[in-house]
């Protein structure tokens, strides 16, 4: 994943000539060196608050802005966020947009990066140090230029308690006549095909990607329900309730796909603190597949897909049960082809429980973590579920 948006180096180079105009018997690279060399890095503004607390219920998010770092007048800037940790050579990476000199990090994949990649502890206060990266833009080849002129501005600490889901986020499925589709498990009590997809951004909020047909109806089943009819959520009075009736989709809305959100309370479910919203998704530029596995060592190897199975209602869900990976490595891809393929985000570590695909590395599975899992993604969103069995 590329944190640097580049200019064409002919654009550069006019930015760094009209800077040194009249002076023809000047070699361009002196004067690049020269305008460069002269740079002072960016300044972090002091936030409201250098301490924070996260936890599950938190809904906000770090927010931190600079002043320029200087390169000449006329040369754009990159930057990137920097997080790190006392005594650790670990770092997060947070890229802002070309130009931007400011940055909100929703709290929830704050709390999710500190854990899992600088390994702080939960509910312990801890400091980490901020700065910000800065790289003139110049042509991608001339990575020595953008090493030697990088600045980083001086470091912002802040003291950030963490907290720690020591177990994974609660599952919740939907059970019902969803698309009419013929072999559709519909209103089967068993039926865990249909799982909300916990919202990466908060540990309250979970969404379902999927068709529905006009006059869809449901049920709410929390995973300790499947298999039986009681404890599940339907609706009372417009609202959420283990006693109401079957939740359908709003009187009037057309068959189509649809985001329906989830939120919830954390730990023991109080349907009163629960809500549920319908939103059409547009999923005409999607492709439809035929099959998507598992490609790579920790599956059979990279020529042959452990193929995940689709689901009888939603063409775009796909489930492996009981999937063995090995110690090895793995991504996902669709029509046994690489023309579309799944892997983690940069430095992501192998993903257990809920995530979003959407970069291209490998994912590794170290001996530890081989073992047999159970396998939700769906396609339109890139939203998986990865869940160990035999912990």
């Amino acid at each position: 994943m590329n944190r640097i948006h580049h200019l064409a180096s002919a654009t550069l180079a006019a930015l760094i000539l009209s800077l040194v105009a009249g002076c023809s018997t000047e070699d361009p690279m002196e004067s690049f060196d020269a305008v460069l060399s002269s740079k002072s890095p960016a300044v972090l503004d002091q936030p409201v608050s250098t301490a924070m607390t996260i936890t599950p219920e938190s809904t906000g998010t770090l927010d931190l802005s600079w002043s320029a770092a200087k390169y000449g007048d006329k040369i754009p800037v990159t930057y990137t966020l920097v997080i790190s940790r006392g005594g650790s050579e670990k770092r997060i990476e947070f890229p802002v947009l070309t130009g931007a000199r400011q940055i909100s990090i929703p709290l929830q994949q704050l709390n999710k990066r500190l854990v899992t990649e600088l390994e702080m502890e939960g509910d312990t206060p801890d400091k980490v140090s901020v700065m910000v990266e800065a790289l003139p833009l110049a042509d991608k080849g001339n990575d020595h230029a953008l090493e030697t002129y990088r600045t980083t501005s001086a470091p912002l600490e802040l003291t950030i308690t963490p907290f720690l889901a020591t177990v994974r986020p609660d599952l919740y499925f939907l059970v019902g006549d969803l698309s009419g589709r013929d072999g559709a498990p519909g209103w089967n009590e068993k039926n865990n095909e249909h799982l909300f997809f916990a919202d990466d951004n908060s540990a309250l909020t979970y969404h379902y990607y999927g068709y529905l047909k006009a006059g869809a109806a449901f049920k709410i089943f929390p995973e300790a329900s499947i298999g039986a009819w009681k404890n599940i959520l339907g609706l009372k009075d417009g609202k959420l309730d283990m006693s109401g009736d079957n939740i359908e989709l709003p009187a009037g809305s057309p068959a189509g796909y649809y985001r329906i959100t989830l939120t919830v309370n954390r730990g023991k479910l109080d349907p009163a603190q629960a809500t549920i919203s319908f939103t059409p998704i547009d999923v005409l530029s999607k492709p439809t597949f035929d099959k998507i596995g598992i490609i790579g060592t920790a599956g059979i190897d990279w020529d042959h897909d452990l193929l995940l199975e689709q689901s009888k209602t939603e063409p775009h869900l796909w489930i492996g049960r009981g999937i063995v990976l090995k110690e090895g490595e793995f991504k996902l891809r669709a029509n046994a082809a690489w023309s579309t393929n799944w892997g983690g985000q940069e430095k992501e570590k192998f993903p257990t429980d809920f995530g979003i695909a959407e970069g291209g590395e490998n994912w590794k599975v170290t001996a530890k973590e081989a073992g047999t899992y159970d396998v939700y993604f769906n396609d339109l969103t890139g939203n998986y579920f990865i869940n160990k069995l035999d912990k």
